[in-house]
């Protein structure tokens, strides 16, 4: 190592007559071909550089640097198991310019040679925690890396823990190190002690009746503790939209026999929330959006929402009122009522519709099924009958629907790999006017996977059908159409169907498809292109294609996207802009 004082000198030189100079980004040689250990040494020298330009720094200050920056990298090699580095700084000036350079052999690691970690107790036989040891790193003949061994041991101890081996204790804990070998001998033990059982279920901070949010426990008394079900607890109560804040833990003050109570801490959040927003269509116009959301109405959890929209094209209200469902599967009944108007150029409906449904979660399923009964008002010319006798119809159904979503991926905001299924099948009676039987599925599958480290392809399918024993009498609001957002872009919202003169009957089939490419051009920003085709049709399908391009943003509340596209065909071409939120699947 070189000595420092010549360079100690020569600044206490420059300090007499430069109060200040300018520090360039410092340059390290010898680690070109590691730029992960380069980093390293980087972030462990510290000095208060801008990105790419100089930085003033007094004269004393620049010494100080000097004197401690061969300590500094040493330090922080030795962890990654560098622990002989041959490290020489020197400085090179130009005027009141200062650069340190650092040149650094970080020389041979020290290698693990024995590894010996090992359960005591009851968990020496539990095949979890024997998964975690198999897979202790660093391995033999691996390199030393204090902070891999560190990482390693805590996930051992907090499997322990969320297995219920709440009196365990890391008995042996020991690494030789042997500087002349270059190599590190692991010794680790633990004495788990037993595995306790689940005791009684407390909740505190609430107001509901006792025994509703016992329905919610996924576990039994007696059974062994297990950490991944204490967490599909707390997600079940977090879903329930009633808390603030959700703690679930051991009362490990109170275990006993071998079984440890459960204490789950909960503060109710606020009772009602409401949103407002103005919103625009290039079909349904200029439009505003009112909505509340009651949480909880009574001690017994029963839940109230309700929403208003109007715009120049469209009209609704809803309501939905909600019962708690926690004894079979974690869910809801469902009270719903839905009125809509729709005036548009090429169709017009308005109908109401009650409902009966039932909601539940079945791992990675989500389940929802109801009954349904829709009175319908609409405007349409009917092929081969009679053009004279007027084009308002009324139409009526009962039907009911069953839905199930599928979902699977690594980040709900942002997936990089993912894929999800949407199935819906419906099977009703038009009892008012055809008294006919009707059957309609649809399945729709997303799929996602990265392309590197900054680029996503996005894949998208859509098939539906419809049998109708009397089609012409089918409600409009439940034929397929394509066009939108969340369809075909570069065409309006359901614009693509089959039309008689002016009038969009909408289909009995509907065919979609999308390939989108996205590249990311920052943390927060993304750019995309994209290639959408479908038809919504009665015999036949046409290509109706649309093309485009659009920006993402990645916001904290989940993306936000906006495209340009051109749709070829259709009874308008041209442009279309897009504007959607919400999760890629």
């Amino acid at each position: 190592m070189r000595p420092l004082l010549p360079y100690l000198l020569v600044f206490g030189t420059f300090s007499a007559s430069v109060p200040a100079a300018e520090l360039l980004p410092v340059k390290i040689n010898g680690l070109e071909k590691d730029k992960a250990l380069e980093q390293v040494v980087r972030r462990a020298v510290a000095l208060p550089e801008a990105q790419g330009k100089g930085e003033t720094v007094s004269e004393g200050r620049l010494g100080y640097y000097v004197s401690n920056i061969n300590r500094l990298v040493e330090d922080s090699l030795e962890p990654l198991g560098y622990y002989h580095p041959v490290v020489s700084s020197r400085m090179e000036r130009d005027g009141n310019r200062a650069q340190i350079i650092i040149d650094v052999v970080p020389g041979e690691p020290v290698k693990v040679r024995d590894v010996a970690v090992q359960v005591e107790g009851d968990a020496g036989k539990d095949r979890f925690i024997g998964f975690w040891l198999e897979g202790f790193e660093p391995t033999r003949g691996e390199v030393f890396n204090h902070g891999l061994y560190e990482e390693n041991k805590a996930e051992i101890s907090q499997a322990l823990l969320d297995r219920g081996y709440f009196d365990m204790r890391n008995s042996v804990h020991e690494v030789r190190v042997t500087r002349a070998a270059q190599s590190a001998d692991i010794d680790l033990a633990w004495d788990s002690g037993i595995r306790y059982r689940y005791g009684a279920v407390r909740f505190e901070g609430h107001d509901f009746e006792p025994g509703l949010l016992e329905q919610l426990v996924n576990f039994e008394t007696g059974k062994y503790y297990s950490q991944p079900q204490i967490n599909r607890l707390q997600e079940s109560l977090a879903k329930l939209n009633y808390f603030s804040s959700i703690e679930i833990v051991p009362d490990l003050e109170n275990k006993q026999d071998g079984t440890v109570p459960v204490l789950v801490s909960l503060t109710q959040g606020k009772r009602s929330s409401q949103y407002a927003s103005f919103r625009y269509g290039t079909k349904t116009g200029l439009g505003v959006e009112y909505g509340v959301e009651r949480r909880w109405i009574n001690s017994r959890g029963h839940k109230l929402d309700f929403n208003v929209g109007w715009a120049q094209n469209e009209q609704s209200f809803t309501a939905l009122y909600r019962i708690p469902a926690f004894q079979w599967l974690d869910g809801w009944y469902g009270i719903g009522l839905v009125t809509r108007n729709e005036e548009y150029t090429s169709t017009s409906s308005r109908y109401i519709e009650g409902s009966f449904s039932r909601s539940g979660e079945l791992r990675n399923w989500d389940l929802l099924a109801s009954l349904n009964v829709r009175r319908e008002r609409f405007d349409e010319a009917i092929p081969d009958i009679d053009q004279s006798l007027g084009n308002t119809l009324y139409t009526a159904v009962a039907y009911p629907e069953f839905n199930a979503v599928w979902r699977r991926s690594d980040d709900p905001l942002y997936p990089t790999s993912g894929s999800a299924w949407y199935y819906q099948a419906r099977s009703g009676y038009e009892f008012a006017q055809s008294q006919a039987p009707f059957v309609q599925v649809t399945v729709k599958n997303k799929r996602i996977r990265g392309l590197g480290n900054n680029s996503r392809l996005l894949v998208r399918g859509e098939l539906g059908a419809t049998w109708s024993g009397n089609y012409p009498y089918f409600p409009p609001s439940l034929r397929f159409y394509a066009g939108g957002d969340q369809s075909v872009r570069g065409y309006g919202y359901k614009e693509i169907g089959e039309y008689f003169g002016n009038y969009n009957l909408g289909g009995r089939y509907m065919a979609v498809g999308s390939v989108e490419y996205e590249y990311r051009v920052n943390p927060e920003w993304a750019v995309a292109g994209f290639v959408d085709v479908g038809d919504a049709f009665d015999r036949k399908p046409n290509a109706n294609f649309g093309v485009g391009a659009g920006a993402r943003w990645r916001s904290p509340i989940g993306p936000v996207r906006f495209d340009v596209a051109y749709g070829f065909n259709g009874p308008d071409p041209g442009f279309g802009i897009h504007f959607t939120i919400g999760s890629d699947l």
